[in-house]
């Protein structure tokens, strides 16, 4: 970590004749290697060169997110778009000769059957033939990032970037939050043609793709990319049903009690966000006292995360205030060549912008203490638990949310379980519609918003536009999903990863340092078991599995029934 702030770490554009050279030396070198000792060191010096060149394209990529309108990292990125698919080229070359040695048998003592069979997983998602098309998928991500990055509504005459309409859109004031929702969805609907363009062409290339490599389509391409070792699209299913049975019929039931603290018989659309009448949860000071907080916190919980989160702050490892330029959202990045975690957020004055210190800052905290495994493929697991990290750390940070929130951290803690309890039956809503375009290829762009109706109808029935916004009826919602553009298949993972950490939560609530141990224990596993196995290392029951929803409801409805909700 010998740097002082991130602003300083250069970014140069690479030498992709110097990196394919360096490649083809490493797998010259393995295929002559004499025995186990000697590969083993080539397989260490590939890693610190793929370490090298990830850091500088995510660094990249993170300072274009951050203002899309510098030239020198757009083209950076668009670059990078390019060179991307042949730096996995030499990538597979590599991982090729890795998997096929004569000393594989020795090697896997060295660094383990999974790390071999991650190989052979990453293997099935790559031919040289796709190069083109995988330079064609960067580049229509580039496209949607740029035309987000761009976004703003209409609020009263007022142009804002959309990534400012969350605070309109939970405002006590009902014509404010219709105004601000209508402002928000007429981005959508007025770029409607374009989006759905891109999209389109995404679909397209990625079943191209997975047709070339002996895909029926994209579906399985889909799930080795995510490097799903243990779990199918079958597990999915069964789960997506358990959802449907479980958690859909305890979230109507929050809808409905919201609807009556609110004093609506006539619930809108854009109703949904405000939890009560005076008012949402918001936190306390600005952006810098609410690191000032977060820091304190850490502090008070835990020595290491301390250490890890002071570090971030003094070496400006974080940009967190939306401005023009940056695009919607928020991430960590673990840029291992650096051997630190980077935060990117859009503060808006929401209790979303606590949300995000906890959560991405998990993330950040998981990399940190994986981050001297050696292996980079096994640093950081697969998404459904790298999200365990972060969802998990928000409620952690629950003891804490009065230096947040001061009088209103009840109401907080409150809206942030109901919140959670809700997003599940919408995350997957968005796993089934992906499914179903991967499966239906070929569909329209209106039967792709048809699909998302009926599917959002069953998930989230009581959502209704008829009288409202055409555009959402029409079943535009998925549109504003950032994940179902450019991380295809990625979101189930965070309904999953949101059980396990109601797992966490209830465990911290009996016994705070075990659970929290529990939890440290398991972000230093990295990734170096695959799902199943990992959550039975870490003691954490599997999501997936049929008894383990039932078990936690009774014990959330408990939590959720401490408060009073209507004297909030």
């Amino acid at each position: 970590m010998d740097f002082e702030k991130f602003e300083d770490v250069k970014c140069l554009k690479p030498d992709l004749q110097k990196i394919q050279d360096q490649f083809e030396a490493l797998t010259k070198a393995l295929k002559e290697a004499k025995d186990a000792k000697e590969a083993a060191k080539i397989l260490y010096k590939e890693f610190e060169l793929s370490d090298e060149v990830t850091t500088q394209a995510e660094i990249a990529q993170i300072r274009h997110t951050i203002d899309i309108r510098d030239k020198y990292y757009a083209d950076l990125v668009d670059y990078y778009d390019q060179m991307g698919p042949l730096m996995e080229q030499y990538e597979n070359e590599f991982d090729k000769t890795c998997a096929t040695t004569p000393l594989r048998k020795d090697l896997e003592k060295i660094f383990g059957s999974y790390f071999f069979e991650k190989i052979d997983i990453s293997l099935k998602t790559f031919s040289p033939e796709i190069i083109p098309d995988l330079q064609e998928e960067n580049a229509l991500g580039s496209r949607y990032n740029n035309l987000m990055g761009s976004a703003k509504g209409n609020f009263r005459g007022e142009m804002l970037p959309i990534t400012k309409f969350d605070p309109l859109m939970a405002s006590t004031d009902r014509a404010v939050r219709k105004d601000a929702s209508e402002g928000y969805w007429a981005f959508f609907a007025t770029h409607e043609a374009e989006l759905a363009d891109i999209y389109d062409k995404m679909v397209k290339v990625r079943t191209r793709i997975a047709k070339k490599l002996g895909f029926p389509n994209f579906l399985p391409l889909g799930y080795y990319r995510l490097g799903r070792a243990d779990w199918g699209p079958e597990d999915v299913t069964k789960y997506r049903e358990q959802v449907l049975k479980q958690i859909v019929p305890v979230a109507q039931d929050l809808y409905k009690e919201q609807a009556d603290r609110l004093g609506y018989k006539d619930m809108k659309f854009y109703d949904y966000k405000l939890q009560f009448l005076n008012g949402n949860p918001t936190p306390k000071g600005t952006p810098e006292e609410l690191v000032q907080a977060a820091s304190k916190m850490y502090k008070e919980m835990s020595p290491v995360a301390s250490k890890y989160f002071d570090f971030m702050v003094s070496h400006h490892m974080m940009d967190l205030v939306s401005k023009d330029g940056k695009i919607p959202g928020g991430y960590m990045e673990y840029l291992p060549a650096i051997h630190s975690s980077f935060i990117f957020s859009n503060f808006n004055g929401s209790s979303g912008d606590v949300d995000v210190l906890t959560h991405e800052f998990g993330h950040s905290l998981q990399g940190f203490l994986a981050g001297d495994i050696k292996e980079p493929s096994l640093r950081a697991p697969g998404y459904e638990c790298d999200e365990m990290h972060s969802m998990s750390m928000e409620f952690f940070a629950y003891p804490w949310m009065k230096n947040f929130f001061g009088d209103q951290e009840a109401k907080y803690r409150y809206t942030h379980l109901v919140e959670d309890i809700e997003f599940i039956p919408y995350g997957v809503s968005v796993d089934e519609f992906q499914t179903f375009v991967y499966t239906h290829p070929e569909a329209t762009h209106e039967e792709r918003k048809a699909a998302w109706r009926a599917i959002e109808k069953k998930y989230r029935p009581h959502l209704s536009f008829k009288e409202d916004n055409p555009f959402l009826e029409s079943g535009g919602w998925w549109m504003r999903q950032l994940h179902i553009f450019v991380d295809p298949l990625y979101y189930i993972d965070y309904t999953i990863a949101q059980v396990a950490a109601f797992e966490f939560f209830l465990e911290s609530t009996k016994d705070f340092k075990k659970a929290f141990d529990k939890y440290l224990a398991f972000d230093r596993l990295g990734g170096t078991l695959p799902y199943k196995a990992l959550l039975k290392k870490a003691g954490i029951a599997n999501p997936m599995e049929p008894s383990t929803i039932p078990s936690l409801i009774p014990d959330l409805r408990k939590y959720l029934a401490s408060f009073d909700d209507k004297k909030m």
